[in-house]
Parts: structure tokens; C-alpha cells; sequence
């Protein structure tokens, strides 16, 4: 973000986190007045950079269209970086950015990431990034159907004493089996996305 940017500038940015992310999950202002008590008004003063929501109201924002905030609050960070020509970004501003990222995960999250990498499950790191990228390039309904025949395959398996590696850090099972639930729905609703957020 530029120092040199007024407070108003900043404003007119930070409200595209709402305009766009709303005209992104296709729902109305009607439906997000409605859904977050506040009237129509409000929300185009919002999107207008106006006036902003306060934390829980932006929590709730991002509940109701179903999307994960990170990217565009990043985007509102990170301009240069996070913009729709993002992969475009150079290798050094690209490391320096997924150092910052992976900063911001929990303790959990980063010793699940670096199992992924380099634990000894059998797997390439490779071909699992392979793996997970395809799958996010798949429809709302292909994820969710994967998620929920991997989250009934790992409780199959660790029930019956059968995991790869039983001592190694393990997955948030209540975490998973609740994103496979909320894409389903939002699968079922037509939805671009869901949030789902640690327990």
C-alpha cells in the first residue's frame, strides 16, 4: 500500500472488498441488507466507501455470500500482488509474499503444510500441488463430493488402525466434514463459494 495514498483513496479500495465480492457470489443488495439487518442503504454506502462495516458486520458479510475474505482483503493489502493479473507477479515478490502467508497460519496449519511436503505418506509434494490445484479448478459440487469421500475414507481407516502414519499431525476432522457440508449446500444454492473457518 502507498504512504502516499490519501485516507480517502484508501476508502474507495477498501470498498471494493464489498461490491466485488458481492457481485462475485451473484447476490443482490436487498439480500445482504436483509441478511445483515441493516438497510439497502447501508450497503451502498459501503460499497460507495462511504461508510464501512465494523468487524463482526464484515464477518457476517463474507457468512451470507458463502466466500472466503482472505483474497480480497489481501487484495485491498496487496494491491500489486493480489489483483486479477496476480500469477503475473516476480519470483521475488512472489516468495515474499507466501512467506508473509504462511506467517499468518496457526502453528497446526504450518505442520500440516509441511507434512504435505515432506512427510512420509508416499506422496510426491508435486503431485499432491498437482492434485490440489486441479481440484480447486473443479465445480463446487465435484470438491465437495471429493471432501466428503476423503473424510469418510481417513475415519474408515483411522478407526480401523489402518493410516499411513497414525503418529504424524492429523487433519481437523470436524473442519473438514463441515467445508464438505457448507460446499454441498453451496453446491445445491448455486453458490461461488463457502467460508469455513477452524473450530
Amino acid at each position: 500500500m502507498d504512504d502516499m495514498e490519501t485516507r480517502i483513496e484508501r476508502a474507495k479500495r477498501f470498498s471494493k472488498i464489498w461490491w466485488q465480492s458481492r457481485a462475485d457470489s451473484g447476490k443482490s443488495q436487498e439480500y445482504m441488507a436483509l441478511g445483515l439487518g441493516v438497510s439497502k442503504k447501508t450497503i451502498q454506502n459501503w460499497e460507495k466507501g462511504i461508510t464501512s462495516p465494523d468487524l463482526f458486520q464484515s464477518s457476517e458479510w463474507f457468512r451470507l455470500l458463502g466466500l472466503n475474505p482472505l483474497h480480497y482483503y489481501l487484495e485491498f493489502l496487496y494491491p500489486d500482488t493480489f489483483s486479477s493479473d496476480s500469477c503475473k507477479i516476480d519470483e521475488e515478490r512472489m516468495e515474499e509474499v507466501l512467506i508473509s502467508l504462511i506467517k499468518q497460519n496457526t502453528p497446526m496449519e504450518k505442520r500440516q503444510l509441511l507434512y504435505l511436503m515432506s512427510g512420509k505418506h508416499g506422496s510426491s509434494w508435486c503431485a499432491l500441488l498437482q492434485m490440489f490445484t486441479a481440484h480447486c479448478h473443479t465445480s463446487m459440487q465435484s470438491r465437495s463430493a471429493a471432501a466428503r469421500l476423503i473424510a469418510d475414507n481417513y475415519e474408515v481407516e483411522r478407526d480401523n488402525d489402518k493410516l499411513i502414519c497414525p503418529d504424524d499431525v492429523q487433519p481437523d476432522l470436524p473442519l473438514l466434514k463441515e467445508a464438505a457440508l457448507k460446499g454441498k449446500n453451496a453446491a445445491k444454492n448455486n453458490d461461488k463459494g463457502y467460508n469455513s473457518q477452524p473450530l
